[in-house]
């Protein structure tokens, strides 16, 4: 006689639970681009980001440590890490300045080289809470056979404008996967964070465009209000409000890069009250305008 066999055993035979970590890439922008300048004081955004340059001549400072950009290496950048970039030459803080435009298909490294000019590779992205509040750190990514074939694919794809497609997403992320595992284990924070808190910031991350008060969040959490915003404050170094912001100005970013909508239809869309409000905040957190950020084509 055949033995029936259950169902729980048909979705998983074996008995030990498994609890995934949840990890979620989102992409903010992918571009290759051509640097003439690039002197910025104080670079400290809510996301992470990736560089990588084929030509020599620019400069990361962070902290007491100078960082060459060149062809053997990537540098991995964790949100709101503050440093300092450089092509030319020094600067002052009131003497920032960006000029460059897109590699085309017409650029050659030779010829940009000849003008001492660079190449810039960049990725925007954000990992989600808790992996978005890291220890801050820029760090140096040796490229191996995989990640330049990788990023050969990827340049080319922003040169071509096919970058948005699914392929090419999907490269993209290949290549943040391959520079996270290559992080120190040192870098992510191992503190257990109280469910109550995970609860809340999922609840935050799906209605951010609206008003949310800490005094839902709180009732959700089945806390008093004070005993959760010390919580929500210790677990993530920052404010719920300050929280709420930040996923904001990130949405505004994600509108800017991907998006013809005027500055005050994203401000509206992603849940600012008015284009004054919206723009003191942006620049609060970005160190720009929001129509500079426009202008400047998102190259920072």
């Amino acid at each position: 006689m055949r033995r029936k066999i259950s169902e729980e055993i048909k979705i998983d035979p074996s008995s030990a639970h498994q609890n995934f970590k949840e990890l979620s890439i989102k992409l903010f922008c992918c571009r290759y681009w051509i640097l003439e300048e690039w002197e910025c004081n104080d670079l400290k955004v809510p996301f992470w980001r990736i560089y990588h340059n084929s030509l020599a001549g620019s400069t990361i400072k962070f902290k007491d440590s100078i960082i060459s950009l060149d062809k053997e290496n990537m540098l991995i950048i964790s949100p709101n890490t503050s440093f300092s970039s450089q092509l030319k030459r020094n600067f002052n803080q009131e003497d920032e300045s960006i000029v460059g435009r897109k590699f085309t298909e017409t650029d050659q490294l030779k010829m940009l080289e000849s003008k001492e000019k660079v190449d810039h590779f960049f990725i925007h992205f954000s990992l989600g809470y808790p992996l978005d509040f890291v220890n801050n750190s820029v760090l140096e990514i040796a490229l191996d056979k995989t990640t330049k074939q990788l990023l050969a694919e990827i340049k080319k794809a922003c040169i071509t404008d096919t970058i948005t497609s699914l392929k090419e997403c999907l490269r993209a992320k290949q290549l943040i996967a391959a520079c996270l595992l290559n992080l120190p284990d040192e870098i992510w924070r191992s503190e257990n964070i109280d469910h109550r808190i995970l609860k809340s910031i999922k609840f935050i991350e799906g209605n951010f465009k609206r008003k949310i008060t800490n005094e839902q969040l709180a009732n959700a959490a089945n806390m008093a209000i004070n005993s959760f915003a010390r919580l929500f404050k210790i677990s993530t170094k920052i404010t719920t409000q300050q929280y709420i912001l930040k996923l904001r100005v990130e949405a505004t970013c994600h509108f800017i890069h991907h998006s013809n909508k005027s500055i005050d239809e994203i401000s509206y869309e992603c849940g600012f009250s008015d284009r004054h409000h919206f723009s003191k905040i942006f620049k609060k957190i970005m160190k720009v305008t929001p129509s500079d950020y426009k202008k400047l084509l998102k190259m920072v």
